[in-house]
C-alpha cells in the first residue's frame, strides 16, 4: 500500500464510539493517518482486538495507517467531589489537598502525596486535561492554595497536570514499560503497525 501524499497527518483517538470496523473504514477514507490508542484505558486484550480491526480496515481500504501507543505515565487525579459537577470561576480561590476528603467547590483532594513539596507560589497547575488552569498562591502543610485562572466544569477523578515542574518521581512507570513491551511484541510479530509513544504525565 502506498504512503499518503499529504505531509500533514491526522491523528484520531480510537474509543468505544469509533472502534467498529465500519467506523474505522470511514475514518480512514476521511483521511485518518494515525490511530491513537489511549493506554490509560482498557487492557491489552481489548487493545489487541482494536489493532486487528484497524489493520483489517486498512487492508480493506487499501490505505496505510500507523498506530500510536499513548502511554499513561504517572496518574495524578483529584478525588471524589460531592454534588458534582462543580463550576470553577476565574478569580475564585480553590484548594488542592493531600488529605482524604470528599471535595466541594472550595477544596478537593489529590492522589499525588508529594504535591505540597513539588509546587511553589507562582506555579501553574491544570485540571481536566488542561481545560482548567490554576495559579498557586501558597503552600501550607497538606494544602495548596490556588486562584482559578481559567474556570469551567469539574467532576470527580479528573486528571491533574503539572507541566514544567519537577515531580521528584519517574515519568516512566512499570505499567508504561509493560505497555511498551506489548507494542514492541506486536510489531515484531509482523502486525505491520508503527508505534509512537508519548508520556502523558506532562503537557
Amino acid at each position: 500500500m502506498p504512503f499518503p501524499a499529504n505531509k500533514t497527518k491526522l491523528v484520531c483517538t480510537i474509543g468505544p464510539a469509533s472502534d467498529s470496523p465500519e467506523m474505522l473504514k470511514k475514518m480512514i477514507l476521511a483521511g485518518m493517518n494515525v490511530a491513537r490508542l489511549n493506554f490509560s484505558h482498557g487492557d491489552f486484550t481489548s487493545h489487541k482486538k482494536t489493532i486487528a480491526k484497524i489493520r483489517a480496515a486498512s487492508k480493506a481500504t487499501g490505505r496505510r495507517v500507523a498506530i500510536m501507543a499513548d502511554l499513561p505515565g504517572p496518574k495524578m487525579r483529584i478525588g471524589e467531589i460531592a454534588g458534582e459537577p462543580i463550576e470553577l470561576t476565574s478569580g475564585d480561590s480553590f484548594t488542592l489537598t493531600t488529605e482524604e476528603i470528599v471535595g466541594d467547590a472550595n477544596r478537593v483532594s489529590v492522589s499525588f502525596p508529594q504535591l505540597p513539596r513539588a509546587v511553589k507560589s507562582g506555579d501553574k497547575l491544570f485540571l481536566n486535561d488542561g481545560y482548567l488552569e490554576l495559579d498557586v498562591n501558597q503552600v501550607d502543610g497538606n494544602d495548596v492554595y490556588c486562584t482559578v485562572v481559567v474556570g469551567g466544569e469539574l467532576r470527580s477523578r479528573k486528571g491533574l497536570n503539572l507541566p514544567g515542574i519537577d515531580l521528584g518521581i519517574s515519568a516512566f512507570t512499570d505499567h508504561d514499560h509493560d505497555c511498551l513491551k506489548f507494542a514492541r511484541v506486536g510489531k515484531r510479530r509482523g502486525c505491520r503497525w508503527s508505534v509512537f509513544c508519548r508520556n502523558r504525565s506532562r503537557h
